[in-house]
């Protein structure tokens, strides 16, 4: 045990506090209770990815007996790298007997726990600085309470496990203070817990931490000998050795996925411009959050500050903690005590301008002036930490530490009064008014509380069937014309917690375009996402073919077993139609309840693989799209005319996927323009030149004659305009056919 002063008697007191945090934890939370074992908290396919993670480590490395920083049985047949997901392994791991009851189960059992251990290790903190117990407990109240660590708590469950954060600062402290193996150790193993209970982003943060307070103690008078100190350097270098030891299966794990792909599909989001989105702005920290169940009315008027993500621009600190924190510095520096809370001023300053984004946002306007984030995302590696406002964790836990400081010295100035023993109590209650998270209506429950975790029973019995296959589940492409684009991939990413057969489509926070292509292609996908956004159930593409025979390529090539339907993605009449397409291909369904239509594909995998087919990744207002309508890019320019409507245009390069039986000659037939720009478009089969289209700006007819050799050839069509890749390609098409010349 870590000499914290932790014997037999400290040991009951420490187990006292956390469990009156976790009663705190019940009361702000209670709807949990009624369903713990069956719903959980928050909203979105994030909280289902979550679930699936907790299931699928334990699954991957006991049962498959396999690395769980890749899956095949996500986006299968292409797999997915999770080297750069939300993946908490020990969460994983140390939740497995939870499971037993139910993910639901386990999950609600770390979210609890969550914010019960982050309250415990903050007052333990709080007071190695304060030596006083209601101060630091309150200090623990605000840091595990506080809005941020709620309202990224009710959509990632990563970010619901802080609390080692606050345990890694106090053991990293003690061990420069004392140079003791147990503080060295510990700091180790809470860095571990952190980063792989949490996430990587957490251990970024706590390198931070620790880099600000080498660098203070270096800097200020009295400490420097203590970190120069030889043994001080072999505690640290123990620490360093300790942590890469205990740290190694994941970290092995981890490099051993970094595919392109992973990569490619991580650095997607490390813009300036997807910094700022994500940037909280300068107000939110003084608006109370949507999520508190007295004062959200309050922050209604303010909804612009929160988009487009409330969970990463909700930063409210609360005017009570304001008022105790400013007391608590104020004091500081009369008294001239900064020579030993200077290091926490440190981490309150440098983490407070982190959290607010490369450039600060007033009231939702971006201002031309720049934060320390702007330098910080200049760092390799540590960029991967890409939404500022979570930087806001830590500042949470440094002005915690000023706000027990200044209930310290409230206490001291008022001594002798009958309002000194109160004012803990007094400020306990301000903090539930501006930190409590009540569902005060209907809507506020069943949006916040009600997820339900229930498996529809079908999925179980997929599951109970031993042969090999894989299963597609519609819809299985996220909408972003909806409120809550990924719920029902994220739906089917959990539902395979039951069947335990490879999933075509899922959800991981960061895919790359191979997944995308990989649903895109295939019409029946395509085709219900049109349906589930209002569209009907059509396949828009450029090319005239039979679908049909795609979409059964596409079933033999992927070896799906069942096509299952989650009704409440699509209105009744949506449903009637889905349902009778897939009827009239797949016959009649071999499972239907109000929730779940599942069909079997043995009466048209049979014929994949003899038809020649045609097809390309089309989908409406998606980035992944690589063909998109006239009529959709043009909008009001007088350039558009009529046979600019009726085209289609493609990403440059753009391609056309044929698959082919065996070695065929094929002669493809389109009808070809260049509006903008008459001139050559080069096209490519199979990376081979084939031919240059001359175009003008109407349409002419073109035949391509080519010779396709067995499996899925590329047909690309690129104008040489171009180093830029997402810009669209100069040829509209329309009309194309593929023909079978022998």
């Amino acid at each position: 045990m870590f000499s914290l002063g932790v014997d037999r008697k400290a040991l009951k007191q420490y187990a006292l506090i956390a469990l009156a945090y976790l009663v705190v934890a019940l009361v702000f939370f209670w709807p949990i209770l009624p369903n713990l074992a069956s719903s959980v908290p928050g909203a979105g396919g994030d909280i289902f990815q979550s679930m699936w993670e907790l299931w699928w480590v334990p699954y991957s490395m006991f049962t498959l007996h396999s690395t769980p920083y890749f899956t095949s049985y996500v986006f299968y047949p292409v797999g997915a790298s999770l080297a750069t997901q939300t993946l908490a392994p020990l969460a994983g791991i140390l939740s497995a007997p939870f499971q037993a009851v139910s993910l639901a189960f386990a999950y609600n059992i770390l979210f609890l726990l969550g914010f019960a251990l982050a309250g415990l290790f903050t007052y333990m903190l709080a007071f190695h600085v304060t030596k006083h117990r209601a101060a630091s407990f309150v200090a623990g109240f605000i840091f595990a309470f506080s809005p941020i660590h709620t309202i990224q708590a009710f959509g990632h469950l990563q970010y619901t496990n802080i609390e080692f954060i606050p345990l890694f600062l106090l053991l990293f402290m003690l061990t420069i203070e004392h140079k003791r193996h147990t503080y060295a150790i510990g700091a180790a193993v809470a860095f571990v817990l952190l980063a792989f209970m949490g996430d990587i982003e957490q251990g970024l943060i706590a390198l931070l931490m620790a880099f600000f307070v080498l660098v203070y103690m270096l800097a200020a008078k009295g400490h420097r000998q203590k970190v120069l100190d030889k043994r001080y350097l072999m505690m640290l270098g123990e620490t360093v050795v300790v942590a890469l030891v205990l740290a190694s299966p994941f970290i092995l794990g981890i490099l051993s996925q970094l595919s392109p792909g992973a990569l490619a599909a991580a650095n997607a989001q490390a813009t300036q411009q997807y910094n700022e989105l994500y940037s909280p702005d300068l107000l939110s920290f003084l608006v109370p959050s949507a999520f508190n169940g007295l004062l959200s009315p309050l922050s209604s008027g303010f909804s612009a500050l929160f988009a487009p993500a409330q969970a990463e621009r909700t930063t409210y600190i609360g005017y009570s903690v304001i008022l105790l924190a400013l007391v608590g510095l104020l004091y500081e520096y009369k008294k001239d005590r900064f020579a030993s809370t200077g290091v926490y001023l440190l981490g309150l300053v440098v983490f407070g301008m982190l959290s607010v984004g490369p450039y600060l946002q007033i009231n939702g306007n971006v201002t031309p002036v720049p934060g320390l984030y702007l330098l910080y995302h200049q760092i390799p590696l540590f960029n991967v930490l890409r939404e500022p406002g979570r930087f806001d964790i830590a500042f949470e836990l440094f002005i915690a530490i000023f706000a027990a400081v200044g209930l310290v010295e409230l206490e001291k100035k008022y001594s002798g009064q009958n309002i000194a023993r109160y004012l803990p109590a007094i400020f306990m209650v301000l903090l539930v008014v501006e930190y409590n998270s009540w569902p005060v209506s209907q809507s506020a429950l069943t949006n916040m509380y009600t997820l339900n975790a229930t498996i529809p029973k079908a999925y179980y019995e997929i599951g109970a069937l031993r042969s090999n296959f894989s299963v597609l589940v519609l819809p299985a492409i996220a909408n972003y014309s909806g409120s809550q684009p990924e719920l029902y991939p994220g739906m089917a990413l959990y539902y395979q917690t039951a069947f335990k057969k490879p999933l075509v489509g899922g959800y991981t926070t960061r895919s790359n375009t191979t997944q995308a292509f990989s649903l895109i292609n295939v019409p029946l996908i395509a085709s219900a996402y049109y349906l589930e956004s209002g569209q009907g159930l059509v396949y828009g593409s450029p090319i005239q073919e039979n679908y049909t025979n795609a979409t059964a390529f596409f079933m033999g090539a992927y070896n799906v077993g069942f096509i299952a339907v989650i009704r409440q993605a699509y209105s009744q009449t949506e449903q009637e139609g889905i349902a009778s397409y897939l009827a009239n291909y797949f016959g009649t369904p071999v499972y239907q309840s109000n929730d779940t239509l599942v069909f079997p594909t043995t009466n048209i995998v049979n014929i994949s693989g003899t038809s020649l087919v045609a097809f390309s990744p089309t989908l409406l207002n998606n980035p992944n799209s690589i063909w998109q309508p006239g009529w959709l890019l043009c909008g009001t320019s007088p350039l558009c005319s009529h046979d600019y409507l009726n085209a289609w245009f493609g990403i440059n390069p753009a391609y056309i996927s044929i698959y082919s039986p065996n070695y065929t000659k094929v002669a493809v037939a389109m009808r070809a323009l260049a509006p903008f720009s008459p001139g050559p478009e080069y096209v490519y089969l199979n990376n081979q030149l084939v031919t240059t289209l001359n175009l003008t700006n109407s349409f002419q007819n073109f035949t391509i004659d080519a010779g396709l050799s067995p499996g899925i050839n590329y047909l690309v069509l690129a104008s040489h305009s171009p180093s830029n890749q997402s810009a669209y390609s100069n040829i509209g098409v329309a009309n194309v056919t593929v023909i079978r010349r022998s």
